[in-house]
């Protein structure tokens, strides 16, 4: 698989944005979904990942009406397709409430959860590819704050960083 790589600065008052790809990192897994899926953020909340009110995405989310999807129902719908779900936050209210309404979408699917209290970094990690930098899976992250993210599409990178994670978290 040919590596690609690129460096994203967000700068929303500019009209440059991390929201597409995000969405287009997670419609790919949508189409195949990874083996295990990596989501480590310090805080996390249950933002618009795919707006689907234009039903571009009709035949990917599987659904017969148009409006947007949220970041619990993405990861709910790939623990369901066979992801095994690892997500890591710091143990802080704000987190809770994302936690718990993503417990009741998996239900008894694969989903593990690791909180560290001194948790900083940010990454978003499939089988081939990985987001990773400054930006929090917020609304402020995705909407308010200037970041810097890279987004590969490296099957290297992404084994590499599932075994880091999976060695910093599952010991």
């Amino acid at each position: 698989m040919t590596m690609w790589r690129r460096m994203i600065r967000s700068n929303p008052r500019a009209g440059v944005r991390i929201n597409d790809v995000l969405s287009a990192a997670l419609v790919s897994e949508l189409l195949d979904p990874s083996p295990h899926l990596w989501l480590v953020s310090p805080w996390v909340s249950d933002i618009v990942v795919l707006d689907n009110r234009d039903e571009r995405l009709l035949g990917v989310l599987d659904e017969t009406h148009a409006r947007e999807t949220r970041l619990s129902e993405v990861l709910a719908r790939l623990v369901t397709a066979g992801s095994a779900l690892h997500v890591a936050v710091r143990p802080d209210e704000h987190n809770h409430q994302f936690v718990n309404g993503l417990h009741r979408l998996v239900g008894g699917g694969s989903f593990d959860l690791y909180e560290g209290p001194d948790l900083h970094e940010k990454t978003l990690c499939g089988h081939d590819w990985l987001i990773t930098g400054s930006m929090n899976f917020t609304w402020r992250g995705l909407e308010m704050n200037d970041e810097a993210v890279t987004y590969a599409v490296d099957p290297a990178a992404a084994a590499q960083a599932r075994l880091d994670l999976e060695h910093r978290w599952s010991a």
